[in-house]
């Protein structure tokens, strides 16, 4: 998976996102966050170091693993994650059912996202896999 050129991340609080009922300190299921980020096209980052989600930002850290490949980082975009978990556990998707991870939302804000001259916005949600 390749990322954009450049990226900032702007915390703020998207009224797309306050809609959703998604703000700093709200939990929910992860396979609610999923429906939620694929009905409603916002970006969804799980960590899963809590040291390192509450007391980093999203521009540092994707400054500090650059080159780390994304699969490999300490926080990834969901798709990848459930990607990853697919993949290296086939049970997964059953478990998530059955008892469904929580994840703890810290930031929601907004990405500017860069490549070349071409400049996309996307609101998105960064999230504490508890």
């Amino acid at each position: 998976m390749t990322e954009p050129e450049y990226a900032l991340f702007s915390p703020d609080r998207p009224e797309t996102l306050e809609s959703l009922g998604l703000a700093a300190g709200v939990h929910l299921p992860l396979g609610r966050l999923k429906d939620l980020q694929e009905r409603h096209g916002f970006e969804a980052i799980l960590y899963f170091d809590e040291n390192l989600a509450r007391n980093s930002t999203l521009d540092a850290d994707h400054m500090d693993f650059r080159i780390v490949p994304v699969q490999a980082r300490p926080f990834m975009p969901l798709p990848v994650f459930l990607q990853v978990m697919a993949e290296h556990d086939p049970e997964f998707s059953d478990r998530m059912q059955q008892e469904p991870p929580v994840v703890e939302i810290l930031e929601t804000g907004t990405i500017n996202r860069y490549s070349g001259c071409v400049q996309c916005i996307r609101p998105y949600v960064k999230g504490l896999l508890l």
